[in-house]
């Protein structure tokens, strides 16, 4: 029998579209890899060790996922996946169940187990992990080799970008997800407040070229936000529906250190101003001086 499911869970599962099954290895690394080593306990059990207890359990795994309780103290709490979707979280236990066949759990050694894996040179890269100066949802995006992002799933917002390299995700690793990961590399443009007024809602992401293409709500209109790297900083692509009824302004940072370049509205200083018709879709470009 099912497990009894929200109908929030409901919604976000009819993200995945039908005439495209949902990629389990695909999910597995954008949702669950920050926290679940295949052979190794680290945030969260290994690989090993879920299939011990959901191999032929598909049922359980997904409500267990959409609702995570606390199973063994001093463990950190795992957030929901519900914005995966049933399908999408069928599709990751199928996937672990596979990859963890016949693997033995490693004891774990010392030092960071992450610092000469090749998915840390791969770009682009996105990651779940805890950011410094950002909610615990954050995302980290490497969207080439010389600039990264940090994006607040829990606030629906760009927080920062930064250049160099990406992270240095063993602090986060060695504390069991009690210590943040810390950023390699210079941040180069912060952004102080939302873009967007009104109550945020996060309703997942789907992958575009190996980057994320975020959805979320505010108030009663629906975002869809994306990056793409351009030499010397990144493109940042919008869209908004229903687009306003008025005009829309935005207001950026004052920072001189970073140039902000718009393909619709009008600028005065670092407020730009969009008609109804602009706002529904526009890509504003930020380059670092």
């Amino acid at each position: 029998m099912k497990p009894h499911l929200s109908a929030a869970f409901l919604a976000a599962s009819t993200l995945c579209p039908a005439q495209s099954p949902p990629d389990g290895a695909s999910l597995h690394t954008l949702n669950c890899a920050a926290c679940h080593l295949l052979d190794q306990s680290l945030v969260g059990p290994s690989l090993v060790e879920i299939r011990k207890l959901y191999l032929g359990k598909p049922d359980d795994f997904v409500k267990w996922a959409v609702a995570p309780g606390k199973k063994r103290p001093g463990a950190v709490d795992m957030p929901s996946m519900v914005h995966v979707g049933e399908p999408g979280l069928r599709a990751i236990h199928a996937h672990m169940m596979a990859i963890a066949e016949g693997v033995k759990e490693k004891k774990v050694e010392k030092g960071d187990p992450f610092a000469h894996s090749p998915t840390q040179a791969a770009r682009p890269q996105v990651q779940r992990i805890f950011l410094p100066n950002a909610g615990p949802a954050a995302i980290a995006i490497a969207l080439d080799d010389q600039t990264s992002l940090c994006w607040d799933a829990g606030a629906c917002r760009l927080r920062y970008a930064w250049t160099g390299g990406f992270l240095e995700g063993y602090p986060y690793w060695k504390g069991n997800g009690s210590s943040l990961a810390k950023i390699k590399g210079t941040v180069r443009y912060t952004e102080a407040a939302p873009l967007f007024d009104g109550t945020p809602r996060f309703h997942g992401y789907d992958m575009d070229g190996g980057l994320p293409l975020f959805r979320y709500t505010i108030g009663e209109r629906d975002v869809t936000e994306r990056f793409t790297p351009v030499a010397g900083g990144f493109v940042r692509h919008l869209t908004l529906s229903p687009a306003p009824t008025s005009p829309l302004t935005l207001e950026f940072p004052a920072d001189k250190s970073v140039e902000i370049t718009s393909d619709a509205g009008t600028w005065d200083k670092n407020r730009l101003t969009l008609s109804p018709a602009d706002a529904s879709s526009f890509t504003l470009t930020f380059r670092f001086r």
